[in-house]
C-alpha cells in the first residue's frame, strides 16, 4: 500500500463518531497523523498541541459550524505565513448540494467542499494536493 500522504498531519472535525473513524483509519492507513474533534471547541483546544498541515471539518457542529472554526484558525494563524488549507464536508445528499454551497465555501476559505458520503480516493489525492501546494509556499486558496 503506498503511503500518499506520510508525514502529514491532520485535524478532522465532525460530530458523527462513524465518519471520524472512517476518515482516522483511512487517513491513518495512507500514512498521515490524524488528530479528531468533535467540536468547535475540541478542535481549538487540540491544535494548542497539533497544528496539522490540513483541517477537514464538517459544516454543522454542535457547538457552532465550520465556518466559525476556519474563521477561528485564521485568526491563530495572523502573522504567519503558513495558511492551513481547509476543506469542508457536509452531510446533505449530493441530489441537495447545491453549486452555491460549494462556491460559498470556497469563497468563505475552504479550499475543496466535499459532500458525504465522501469519496476517499478523492479526499486523499486533494490532502495531498493541497498540502504539497502549502508546502512549496503556493497559497491553498
Amino acid at each position: 500500500m503506498r503511503l500518499l500522504l506520510s508525514g502529514i498531519s491532520v485535524l478532522v472535525v465532525d460530530d458523527n463518531l462513524e465518519t471520524l473513524e472512517l476518515f482516522d483509519l483511512f487517513l491513518t492507513q495512507s500514512g498521515a497523523t490524524v488528530a479528531t474533534a468533535i467540536t468547535v471547541e475540541t478542535a481549538l483546544k487540540t491544535m494548542k498541541e497539533f497544528f496539522p498541515d490540513i483541517l477537514i471539518t464538517d459544516l454543522k457542529l454542535p457547538d457552532g459550524n465550520g465556518y466559525a472554526l476556519l474563521d477561528l484558525v485564521r485568526n491563530l494563524q495572523s502573522g504567519s505565513s503558513k495558511v492551513i488549507p481547509a476543506i469542508a464536508v457536509t452531510g446533505y445528499s449530493t441530489r441537495l448540494a447545491a453549486p452555491s454551497d460549494s462556491q460559498g465555501a470556497v469563497s468563505f476559505g475552504f479550499q475543496k467542499f466535499l459532500v458525504k458520503p465522501v469519496n476517499i480516493d478523492e479526499l486523499l489525492a486533494t490532502i495531498a494536493e493541497l498540502t504539497r501546494s502549502a508546502a512549496q509556499g503556493v497559497h491553498p486558496i
